[in-house]
């Protein structure tokens, strides 16, 4: 068996002291996610970040339904969607005084998830959600302190940071990368991000308004003067601005030239008012070469950027660090050295396959919406709205763009067939969903039982002393049809996919459990 390009060459037993399992570097969505499941999870963790703290840009705005699955795996769902707003709908228009097309965003065909919505909810929000919960579990960002560089001994990492102007040695089982697009930490181990600047420029605002708008409503204008998107925060009478800009004119983002822009791709009078965060930016996107060198990985910006249309880089991210950190944890049960790097090596198998189809789907759509002659954008503009309209494009605005349907085919982590779909999640007759009844880390199996069937021994060593979750055929709502077990056993993992599904537990090994 050839070694993996990625591998710690040692992994020696014992291991040589370390002050942390896991540095962080990077204190947005993506590191703090991280850094929370890394404690819920038994690791020691230091975070750290060059800010002085939280930001106040909202930055990203919409978190999707996976997502919020994983958030609730992590105990900050609830205090997400406190702090958030569902979008009830989409109004596509094709221009001024063009009828709009309305799609419900809440009456697409969502399926089995407990989260059919787009969440609004400005990214500093988020990031509170989530340091308070850091807070909660122990630990706490390193405000003001620098990342400068890293030294990968095989059995550790040394990094040095700077406090104050202080240096610092920290040696650390591993470090994830979660500093953004001009990653510092990528630029230390020799990996690049294959960036393309499409050319195209964006501005973004946070303003108040006047105009008689549904405030928890998005609308989406395709003019001939370019891309205009009204979404709402989670604020009252407050909206973010996202538009396409073709010239070069560096005019103030002010509410004198929003209600200009505005007007004259909608004929709406905005009263725009107390303007808050703005930027101006030009599109790129691209995915790094790699997601992994030795002890050391990236997540988030640091491994993939590309436009916000759809929302997609905050929840990337985030999936990013849960799918990472749970295997970090898990490796150091691992039965062998090969069990542990290839569960390793599944991160950016999965992660990086993800994100590049990610990446290249919203590159696609950008460039479709953000095209340069006026004559298309206008023809645009009358075939999309009513485009939207068809009812077989719902699911991708629904489980599509809420990321339900992301799998991992055919990767290292397979116990069987099957493997690398999401475990569907069925609501029961007791009103509860099946993820409530699995454990809250681990691996488990989920066993489908129907009338008549004897009841499983739960103790056997068939299980492996992994849980047993049982669920009767009886409890499955409309039998089960959304989020169908279409199975008898199935084996999970700890972030909800399944390893593989099959009729007895025998056909079925967790990976790291050896054999």
């Amino acid at each position: 068996m050839t070694p993996s390009p990625n591998r710690a060459p040692d992994l020696p037993q014992p291991p040589s002291p370390v002050d942390v399992d896991l540095l962080v570097v990077g204190a947005g969505p993506t590191g703090l996610t991280a850094a929370c499941e890394a404690l819920r999870l038994g690791l020691t963790v230091r975070i750290v970040d060059r800010k002085q703290g939280l930001s106040t840009h909202s930055k990203a705005l919409v978190t999707h339904a996976r997502t919020m699955e994983v958030l609730e795996t992590m105990g900050v769902a609830d205090a997400m969607l406190e702090a958030g707003v569902p979008f009830a709908a989409l109004n596509a228009h094709a221009g001024p005084g063009r009828r709009p097309t309305r799609v419900d965003l809440l009456g697409l065909p969502w399926g089995d998830t407990s989260y059919p919505f787009w969440l609004s909810i400005p990214q500093y929000a988020t990031e509170q959600v989530l340091e308070q919960h850091l807070q909660n579990l122990g630990g706490a960002v390193e405000w003001g302190t620098t990342f400068a560089d890293l030294d990968d001994r095989g059995d550790h990492v040394v990094a040095r940071i700077e406090v104050g102007g202080e240096p610092q040695e920290v040696r650390a089982r591993w470090v994830i990368g979660c500093d953004g697009g001009r990653s510092t930490v990528r630029d230390q181990i020799g990996l690049r991000l294959d960036r393309r600047e499409s050319g195209v420029r964006f501005l973004l605002a946070d303003v108040a308004g006047t105009a008689p708008l549904v405030e928890d409503e998005g609308y989406a204008y395709l003019a001939p003067e370019g891309l205009l998107i009204i979404v709402p925060v989670p604020e009252p009478g407050r909206w973010r601005i996202i538009a396409h800009v073709d010239d070069a004119e560096e005019r103030t983002i002010d509410a004198a030239y929003l209600d200009d822009l505005i007007a004259e791709r909608t004929g709406l009078d905005f009263g725009a008012r107390d303007v808050g965060w703005t930027s101006r930016f030009t599109l790129s996107h691209g995915v790094a070469d790699a997601y992994r060198r030795g002890r050391v990985f990236l997540a988030g910006d640091a491994a993939h950027v590309h436009s916000p249309v759809g929302g997609q880089g905050l929840n990337t991210g985030i999936q990013d660090a849960h799918n990472l950190v749970w295997k970090l944890a898990e490796s150091g049960r691992a039965q062998s050295r090969a069990a542990a790097e290839a569960l390793l090596d599944s991160y950016e198998r999965e992660r990086r396959a993800a994100g590049a189809k990610m990446v290249a789907t919203v590159a696609r759509m950008t460039a479709l919406i953000t095209v340069r002659n006026r004559g298309i954008r206008r023809v645009l503009g009358w075939i999309a709205p009513r485009a939207l309209a068809l009812p077989r494009l719902h699911a991708r605005l629904g489980r599509g763009a809420g990321m339900l349907e992301t799998a991992y085919p055919d990767g290292p982590m397979d116990a069987g067939p099957g493997a690398g779909r999401r475990l569907p999640d069925p609501e029961l007759a007791d009103g509860r969903r099946l993820s409530a009844r699995l454990p809250g880390t681990g691996w488990c199996w989920v066993v489908r039982t129907r009338a008549g069937d004897a009841t499983p021994d739960l103790e056997g060593p068939r299980w492996r002393g992994l849980p047993v979750v049982v669920v009767r055929e009886e409890e499955l709502l409309d039998g089960g049809r959304a989020g169908s077990l279409d199975h008898p056993i199935a084996l999970v993992r700890p972030d909800r996919v399944l390893a593989g599904v099959g009729s007895a537990p025998e056909e079925l090994r967790p990976p790291t459990l050896g054999g």
